[in-house]
């Protein structure tokens, strides 16, 4: 090594090497350097030192190609952990070489390893203990020899002149070549900068062509390869550029080429004159083109630029052309009115701003009546030659609102009118406002501005301003006063549109109004959840969640999506734990998968806006499906004897049940002595899954069985326990003979037993055994074992009345054998015990749930048939009430409300009634108190609130006080807390940037809440101040006393606290006297406060204070309520006067409420003797009613009477026996003698004070004079009579409101049958209308013209786009608008739906048949109401009756529905819904499933049944009862229609309707429509169909006619605005789609005829269709999560991407954002939906989702389109793993076979989910012929691989969807899945439509069938696959 050696001792020797060792190091200049080093030398054998290091694993020897990188392996091990160095041929490494690095686990990396780093490699590890090496291993570096080649070749190019192109040359070999670029003979590249591998050759403004030489060179030889460069030429500028056929809106302009090479196309440029920058028209083929859209009486600049292969020429000289006049275009500007006499008006106006001519005057119109059509306004024309633009109206009446409008004219035509204004012809009456504008500026606010009228007249006195909104219709009115123009709306709806108008007003009078102003709120986050949420089970692990969004009004704005959270019920989880999911604004449900099996989820929803998240709503619960459970635990086998084993288990575990155990199996079969099984195997089935045991029985003697035990759920069964050997015992005797039973003693019952020998005892019989138990109860059981030849038994005493089993075996020498087996039933006795755990639970005020148990087995003695309960008043044990039921609860009603009772029960067998139970007591609820008023909330700190009230005038035991961030209406979402009968509280802990609201609820004193109170709300958060106290609270409370606590002030520097104090007591619910104010000093180092000394029930506030060394902080508030405590003691009853009937009066005194409120009083009569305690030491037990006792009851301490604080009497008769509150006031006994007391609760029931005990009182007393208060019982008389006289006046008021209703209802009555004999709508609809004369719409136009149909005139085909556009402008507003105005045809009579034998044939009540156009059936002979049917007769397109629609069938309605179809002779019915949607019933299943099915007089046969992806086709033949003829009906089922909403593309509709037209029979009867209710989807395919018709023969749609049409003859038709929407673009996808649909056996001719240029036309029809399908543009706004960052990189093309809609989603992972997506799309098939995922070229970053998608969405089959490369480039990523197995995230695919064919390779894969252990086979076919680039030649290779994959799949019967990729998922699988349609079609239906299919596949995924070699090569294959049928051929 340079400048240094190595001494190394090998190997190394205890005594010759453990030594000291020098280096010496000496250059002849100078002394020596010495260095010393001790080397100690261990004996392995006797031990190391403790930690020396070892060598885990040595290097090995490694062989590495040249410039690859090597890693040398070492591990070692030691304590301390130990260094480790390299050594390379003994000598240290060179670790300063930047490629050689020692990795931290000590191995040694080498990158780009050389020739010179071959050598001998030892690792060395040392520490403190020692030093190891390790075996040496030696590296050789290999060097490869390969000669150059080029791996990218330069390639040919074509640059514009004087343009710039990069030529790429790649070439590689061992060693790497030099690569070099030549022009000919000169070298392009410097020698000295040649670049190794790859060179760019840039070539900048190429104004020639060239060759161009690409050299690689090696020193194993040198290679070329040539690139051409090509300059491409421009094309030369048009010449002789004419323009001719001007209009107003068009010029024609022809040119001549102007060049001699071919011109692919044109562009036409255009601007206005004196304009910068040109329009362009592209692609235009001929030499002369209409410019259309221009502006009428402009001028403008024309030219035009060739374009060639190469790009585009220069422009043309421009020509200037003006266009022709035509009507003005905008109306006249500025339109004022001015009074001038209070009947003249003068207008003024300035020209319109589009004039499109020369004005050649006005016209102004104006009317009383604005609603009027503009034809019957008065007209006022003024000649152009008024150049003021002034007219003056005279003659107008007085005091009347005029409106006003200009238009003008040209020679061409009037232009459109002004806006109208409104003139009120009154003096000194003020003009309309002007300029009413106005801004949302909040969810909840908008700003109006207006300016004050020119011409005001007198001073305005206010402004009126009127507005209401789109929700609620509310019409409010805001007087204003001047000089404010300007007001801000507060209080609104968000996200709602309110319309405006302002008028303005003095003190003669109101003006005209402003014209409406419409203005949308901002938006805000929902106040609702979704709606209707239901859980779907889908599988063991997956679940389906459907909701509905929020109420309208509660959206606050456009959803913009939905959270679904979900955690498992067990793991009592809230929303803030659980997992969640998120969706798309237009999903209404969600799957959730990779949940646990068989568990119970709670699932919540919320909504969101762009604002926020609204609040949750309540939790559902969802199972996940059961699936086979695992194994049961520990199986243990016993043999009982020679024949019987018993098998004993425990269930699986509970994370193996996977569900509910229906039962187990034991299985068992006999094995030799190897465990090999011997003969057929056996089950024994346990169907009790609680029973985990079995008896097996019927074994052989001396045998060994095996036997194992597994649980079967309803999924199947579930795995096997490990097998369990055991061996039977030897022969045993057979059961006993002639087993008898003997009744010997009835009462107590005893039973005789006897029995005879067995038949085969094996051997002799040693004794018996007899046991014996009750049938109910086997566990209890006596047995009896009797020695020798015994063979009779007799029982102890047995219990009555139960059935008993008695097993009886003999045992020989080996056991006990088999047991004879009879039962006896003792007979019957009373019950000897009462019911168990008899309960009384409260249900309402009046009524008690009563619950119980049987009495004990032993002790019933027989069956239980009666039980019978006794009840009554607790304080009248008389009249008792009797109640016998056989159920083990049941209901009382029609109790007292707030009275004791007391209940018992007892049963009864046959033999007669048990004892009766103890008897249980009850107090009924009282009356639920009202909620608190007069809610004050004030913010005492930015975290907390002081909340106070007003108690109730109700005894209250306490209150729940809610309070929450925002007002949600669901109360379950606010936080609460619970206290006692206070009137103020604190809520602390709250967020300071929050307003918060409050609600409270009263709660009763037996524990029930009153409804919420008002809301209140706190708006005002106090700032936070360092020198203030937080957090100040209290900590408890009592009746005196109260602990307060606080946190210091953030400031430092405290020296005291000071806290005063001040307060009021209450009495009767309003506040007292003040209390005297305190301070109590803190010092600083205290945070709590004890302040004593308080009064009970006051409220007191307490202020805190902070000391600072300079001032004192700000004073931090709270306020606390003390405890109530028991009332005062008050005076004793006095005795005053003995009455004749043995009763005594006695003066009451009330105690006071300065404690608190008071609940009720009790007076308690005590008999003297017993007049021995404290009168506050009674309890409640010992003045209970003494029904039950010995002991006269009269002779106990008893309470006589209940009085409420308001009602105690200051005189009162003891012993009246008259009833006071819930007791009897008993007699006292003559000579009996007495003290009473009077006991007085506060309303904390706990809290009570007795008063002493009066003197002596008896009915013999000495008499007093009374000398003040009424003797009365309760002085309540007149308050009856109130009550009484109140009821009386009401029921004379509600009479008299009857009467007047009937009379009412008859008028309306007779004018309705007035209306009806007019000349109206029913007549001009139904009665007398000729046959066919026009059309039914025409019809109602001339017989019911309203303004509203007279302002929508039918739409010709060649404006119903740009009508379309108009309507769908600013939101579909004018949509809204119209459909508003549609009349909603609710004006006729529908007697017949509503007669109450009709009412339940009516699916919905709102939905009713109108009497005039109902269909009527034949009556059927003593049935009332059989001729009625929801349904009415629907008329068509020139044809009345046309249609039936109805509602979706009931089961109350099949028989009608059929005779509806028999009697009308009808042939097709249409059905427009599923039979449920989003879990509710939309339509009952009124045809058989199979065979013949019979609804009342009508017998409905199934023929066939044929399902198609978005229909179905049904075909019954119906016969009728007593009739002989038979009839083929067609049952078309559209099944594409979305659960909510309508379909995102009417392609399908249309082509359903065409289908459901072309079978319909042209004789048939009317067509009968329904869905559920009959109305919406009913009346959309009705209107659609009918305008089909109508453009067919007149090219013109009448849809807003049509709709008020049907609604003249059944209301609702057409439900929604949506459903108006969809017509209108159902129509026009109709007129602009192209009729290419033709039978398969004219596709030859067809195609022909495509592929030739009409007669002067220069493009095909093929090339038509395609452009046809190119125009189609998809919004952006489809591609929502497609275009989100996240995702984009997943995309291999940025333009082709999947839509939001029809999207393949994946089952997101938890927080990572983007995770559900995949760019894959569904598609649905000819038969199926989603018959197929088309998706891309998996991407080495989407390859684990492309297989999660395969796992998630169940597609077992891949079909591939691609090669891996193409053309040079990346097509497609590997995904599949090609010899060995490969994991991707959760799967691991394992390659199983590789199948080489002619056109394809198919390879099959096991895929199995690492999860759970769950495998599918996917097969992958691969097709290999199609070209790189174009087409396949033929088609026939194609299809073949296109029916062989879909036989696979059906061969193998999955369910799931066949995944077809290529590289971008559009071209090549766009043409497979068009021809997997259009073959099935053609099978099918014998037609083919190729257009219709891609533009379906299109609407579905974009750029379906990408090129129009693609789409000719489908119409090429599809004829190549006819020419193999015969009955296609020609």
């Amino acid at each position: 090594m340079p400048h240094g050696s190595v001494l190394r001792v090998e190997p190394v020797r205890t005594r010759r090497d453990d030594a000291d060792f020098e280096c010496v190091a000496e250059n002849g200049i100078g002394e020596p350097v010495l260095a010393r080093a001790r080397l100690t030398v261990y004996e392995e054998n006797k031990g190391l030192p403790s930690g020396y290091p070892r060598i885990i694993q040595s290097p090995q020897l490694k062989a590495v190609e040249k410039d690859r990188n090597a890693v040398m392996v070492c591990e070692a091990a030691g304590n301390p952990d130990p260094t480790i160095m390299w050594l390379k041929d003994m000598i240290p490494v060179d670790m300063s070489d930047p490629r050689i690095t020692l990795l931290q686990s000590g191995s040694l990396q080498i990158e780009k390893v050389q020739r010179p780093d071959e050598g001998r490699y030892e690792c060395v590890s040392y520490n403190d203990a020692g030093t190891t090496y390790s075996y040496p291993a030696n590296l050789y570096v290999r060097v490869r020899r390969v000669p150059p080649h080029f791996t990218i070749p330069p390639e040919s190019a074509e640059v514009m002149p004087g343009g710039d192109v990069n030529i790429t040359c790649v070439a590689v070999g061992s060693p790497m070549p030099y690569v070099k670029w030549r022009l000919e003979a000169i070298e392009l590249t410097p020698e000295r900068n040649m670049p190794v591998g790859r060179n760019v050759l840039q070539l900048t403004n190429v104004k020639e062509s060239a060759n161009y030489t690409c050299v690689a060179v090696s020193e194993l030889g040198n290679i070329e390869s040539v690139a051409t460069v090509k300059v491409k030429a421009m094309p030369n500028p048009p010449t002789s550029l004419h323009s001719s056929d001007v209009t107003p809106n068009s010029v024609k302009l022809t040119w001549h080429p102007g060049n001699v090479e071919p011109i692919e196309s044109y562009i036409v440029q255009y601007k206005r004159h004196g304009e910068d920058s040109y329009s362009e028209i592209p692609n235009i083929r001929g030499r002369e083109y209409v410019v259309q859209g221009l502006e009428a009486y402009t001028k403008y600049d024309f030219r035009v630029v060739a374009v060639n292969n190469v790009g585009r020429g220069l422009p043309s000289i421009p020509r200037d052309e003006i266009t022709g006049e035509m009507a003005p275009g905008s109306p006249p500007r500025e339109v004022k009115a001015q009074m001038i006499s209070a009947s003249t008006v003068t207008m003024s106006w300035i020209e319109p701003e589009i004039p499109n001519g020369v004005i050649k005057g006005y016209e102004v119109i104006y009317t009383l009546s604005p609603d009027l059509p503009i034809s019957l306004w008065t007209l006022h024309r003024v000649n152009n030659v008024n150049i003021n633009n002034i007219a003056t109206i005279p003659n107008l009446a007085t005091n009347r609102t005029y409106t006003f409008q200009v238009l003008a004219f040209t020679d061409i035509g009037s232009g459109p009118l002004s806006d109208p204004i409104k003139v009120k012809t009154q003096q000194g009456v003020p003009f309309t406002p002007n300029n009413l504008q106005g801004e949302a500026i909040s969810p909840n606010e908008i700003v109006l501005h207006w300016e004050r009228p020119e011409e005001s007249g007198e001073s305005i006195t206010s402004y009126e301003l009127r507005y209401n909104d789109s929700h609620f219709r509310q019409n409010i009115r805001i007087s204003i006063k001047p000089p404010v123009e300007t007001y801000t709306l507060t209080d609104l709806t968000p996200s709602t549109v309110y319309h405006i108008q302002v008028s303005a007003k003095s003190e003669r009078g109101e003006g005209p109004q402003t014209p409406i102003i419409q203005i949308k709120t901002e938006q805000f986050i929902p106040t609702a959840a979704p709606q209707n949420i239901q859980g779907e089970t889908l599988s063991a692990r997956s679940i389906r969640i459907t909701w509905e969004p929020p109420p309208r009004d509660k959206q606050n704005g456009d959803i913009t999506g939905y959270k679904v959270l979900y955690t498992t019920v067990a793991s009592n989880q809230g929303t803030a734990d659980a997992e969640y999911v998120e969706t798309s604004p237009g999903r209404l449900n969600q799957d959730i998968t990779g949940l646990n099996k068989w568990t119970e989820y709670k699932v919540w929803m919320l909504a969101r806006t762009s604002v926020g998240e609204g609040p949750v709503s309540k939790p559902i619960t969802v199972w996940t499906d059961e699936s086979v459970p695992g194994e049961p635990r520990k199986v243990r086998v016993e043999a009982i004897n020679s024949t019987h084993v018993r098998v004993e288990w425990k269930p699986p575990s509970n994370r193996d049940k996977n569900g509910i155990i229906r039962g187990y199996q034991v299985h068992w079969v006999a094995v030799n002595e190897h465990k090999e099984p011997i003969g057929l195997a056996n089950i024994h089935t346990v169907m009790n899954a609680s029973q985990h045991f079995a008896i097996i029985s019927k074994l052989q003697h001396d045998t060994n069985y095996q036997f194992q035990v597994a649980a079967y759920t309803r999924k199947g069964d579930g795995q096997r326990s490990r097998g369990r050997t055991i061996k039977t015992k030897g022969a045993v005797p057979s059961k006993p003979t002639e087993l008898t039973l003997e009744l010997t003693q009835t009462d107590p019952p005893v039973v005789s037993v006897m029995w005879e020998s067995p038949e085969k005892p094996y051997g002799v019989i040693n004794n018996y055994k007899v046991e014996y138990r009750r049938k109910d109860d086997i566990h209890d059981s006596k047995d009896e074992e009797l020695i020798g030849e015994r063979f009779q038994f007799e029982t102890d005493f047995l219990d009555k009345g139960t059935e008993y089993e008695f097993l009886v075996s003999a045992k020989n020498g080996e056991a006990y054998g088999e047991a004879a087996v009879e039962t006896i039933t003792t007979p019957d006795g009373i019950p000897a015990a009462a019911p168990m755990n008899f309960t009384i639970t409260g249900i309402s005020s009046t009524s008690v749930n009563l619950a119980w148990d049987p009495p004990p087995k032993k002790q019933r003695n027989g069956v239980i048939v009666q039980y019978e309960i006794l009840y009554h008043k607790s304080s009248d044990f008389i009249m008792e009430t009797d109640v016998n039921t056989t159920d083990m609860s049941t209901e009382i009603q029609g109790l007292e409300m707030d009275t004791d009772y007391t209940f018992k029960i007892k049963a009864y067998t046959t033999q007669g009634a048990g004892p009766w139970s103890h008897k249980v007591p009850f107090t009924t609820f009282g009356q639920l108190p009202p909620p608190p008023k007069n809610i004050e909330v004030r913010r005492t700190s930015p975290t907390s609130l002081e909340v106070s009230w007003d108690h109730p005038i109700f005894q209250v035991a306490g209150y729940r006080v809610w309070y929450n961030g925002q007002a949600v209406p669901d109360i379950n979402q606010w936080s609460h807390r619970d206290i006692g009968p206070f009137r103020v509280t604190e809520i602390s802990g709250l967020d300071k940037t929050k307003a918060y609201a409050v609600r409270i609820q009263s709660k009763s004193n037996d524990g029930r809440y009153s409804n919420l109170s008002e809301i209140a709300v706190d708006s005002f958060i106090p700032p936070e101040r360092p020198d203030m106290v937080t957090n100040f609270h209290v900590v408890t409370q009592d009746k005196q006393s109260v602990m307060l606590e606080w946190d210091p002030p953030k400031r430092p520097g405290v020296q005291r606290y000071k806290i005063v104090y001040y307060g009021r007591g209450q009495v009767d619910n309003d506040l007292g006297n003040e209390l005297p104010r305190r301070t109590k000093t803190v010092t600083r180092d205290n945070t709590r406060a004890y302040i004593e000394n308080l009064n009970p029930n006051s409220i007191y506030n307490f202020n805190i204070s902070a000391k600072f060394e300079n001032s004192w902080g700000p004073a931090y508030h709270t306020v606390v309520e003390t405890n109530k405590d028991a009332p005062p003691v008050f005076p004793a009853p006095v005795p005053k006067v003995a009455n004749p009937d043995d009763s005594v009066t006695v003066q009451l005194t009330k105690a006071s409420e300065e404690h608190g409120k008071l609940s009720h009083y009790l007076v308690v009569v005590v008999p003297e003797h017993m007049a021995t305690k404290d009168t506050n030491l009674y309890t409640e037990d010992e003045l209970s009613p003494p029904e039950d006792d010995d002991l006269n009851p009269l002779m106990k301490p008893y309470i006589t009477a209940w009085f409420s604080p308001s009602d105690l009497p200051e005189m009162f008769n003891v012993g009246d026996q008259e009833i006071y509150g819930r007791y009897v006031n008993r007699p006292l006994i003559k000579g009996q003698t007495y003290k009473m007391f009077v006991r007085a609760f506060s309303t904390q029931t706990d809290l009570y004070t007795s008063s002493k005990f009066s003197k002596s009182l008896r009915t013999d007393m000495v008499v007093q004079t009374i000398t003040s208060g009424p003797i009365s019982k309760n002085g309540n008389i007149w308050l009856i009579i109130g009550v009484i006289g109140g009821v009386l006046f009401l029921v004379i008021v509600c009479s008299i409101i009857a009467v007047i209703c009937v009379q009412r209802r008859k008028s309306q009555r007779k004018q309705a049958e007035v209306n009806h004999k007019e000349p109206g709508v029913t007549k001009a609809l139904m009665s007398e209308v000729p046959a066919h004369p026009t059309d039914p719409v025409e019809m109602r136009r001339l017989n019911f013209q309203t303004p509203a149909m007279m302002n929508h005139p039918p739409i010709d085909i060649t404006d119903l786009a740009n009508h379309i556009d108009r309507l769908k402008a600013n939101d579909n507003l004018r949509f809204s608008q119209e459909y508003e105005s549609i009349e909603p045809g609710q004006s006729f009579t529908w007697e017949n739906s509503h007669l109450e034998v009709n009412k339940p044939k009516n699916r919905y009540a709102n939905v009713s048949a109108y009497d005039h156009s109902r269909v009527i059936l034949q009556p059927v002979d003593g049935i009332p109401g059989s001729d009625y049917i929801n349904a009415n007769y629907m008329d068509g397109y020139r044809k009345q009756n046309a249609y039936i629609a109805t509602q979706g069938a009931m089961p109350e309605t099949f028989g009608d529905f059929w005779r509806m179809v028999w009697e009308q002779r009808s042939a097709t019915i249409v059905m427009m819904t599923k039979l449920e949607e989003r879990t509710r019933i939309k339509c009952d299943q009124y045809w058989p499933n199979r065979g013949t099915e019979t609804y009342g007089l009508m017998h409905v046969t199934l023929i066939d049944v044929t399902e198609l992806a978005t229909y179905t086709i049904r075909t019954f033949q119906i016969s009728r009862h007593g009739y002989g003829e038979k009839r083929e009906i067609r049952q078309f089922q559209f099944t594409a229609w979305p659960d909510h909403g309508v379909p995102d593309h009417p392609t399908p509709l249309l082509l359903f309707m065409k289908r459901v037209r072309n079978a319909n029979p042209p004789d048939a009867g009317a067509m009968v429509v329904h869905c559920s209710a009959g109305v919406g989807r009913t009346g959309a395919f009705i209107v659609i169909d009918s305008m089909l018709e109508r453009i067919k023969h007149e090219r013109r749609v009448d849809i807003y006619g049509h709709v008020t049409c049907l609604r003249a003859q059944r209301n609702y038709m057409v439900q929604t605005e949506d459903q108006y929407i969809f017509i209108h673009d159902a129509l026009l996808e109709a007129v602009q789609s192209l009729n290419t649909e033709v039978p398969a056996r004219n596709l030859y001719a067809h195609i022909q005829k495509l592929t030739q240029p009409e007669p002067g036309e220069t493009v095909t029809g093929m090339e038509l269709e395609f452009k046809k399908l190119a125009s189609i543009k998809a919004n952006p706004s489809r591609f929502v999560s497609a275009n989100l960052p996240v995702n984009k990189f997943k995309n291999r093309l940025v333009n082709i991407l999947p839509y939001e809609s029809s999207r393949v989603c994946l089952q997101p992972f938890r927080g990572v954002d983007g995770s559900d997506y995949i760019n894959a799309s569904f598609i649905d098939g000819y038969r199926y939906r989603q018959a197929y995922v088309a998706t891309q070229g998996p991407l080495a970053e989407t390859t684990e989702d492309f297989w999660r998608m395969l796992w998630e969405h169940n597609s077992t089959i891949i079909v591939m389109l691609t090669k891996l490369r193409e053309m040079g480039r990346e097509k497609c990523h590997q995904y599949w793993p090609s010899e060995r197995s490969q994991r991707y995230l959760y799967f691991v695919v394992d390659p199983m076979a590789e199948y080489n064919m002619p056109s394809y390779i198919l390879r099959e894969f096991k895929v199995t989910d690492a999860r759970d252990g769950q495998s599918r086979t996917i097969r992958q076919f691969q097709f290999t012929d199609w070209p790189e680039q174009g087409v396949p030649k033929s088609g026939e290779g194609f299809i073949d691989f296109i029916g062989q994959v879909h036989k696979t799949k059906e061969q193998f019967g999955q369910d799931g969807p066949i995944t077809v990729h290529c590289s971008a998922g559009v071209g090549r699988t766009g043409v497979f899945i068009t021809l997997s349609i259009a073959l099935d079609r053609m099978r099918y239906e014998g037609v083919v439509d190729m257009f219709q299919t891609v533009k379906m596949l299109r609407t579905q995924r974009p750029a379906m069938v990408q090129t129009e070699d693609q789409f000719q090569f489908c119409y090429r294959a599809a004829l190549e696959y006819l020419g193999s049928f015969d009955h296609y051929a020609n």
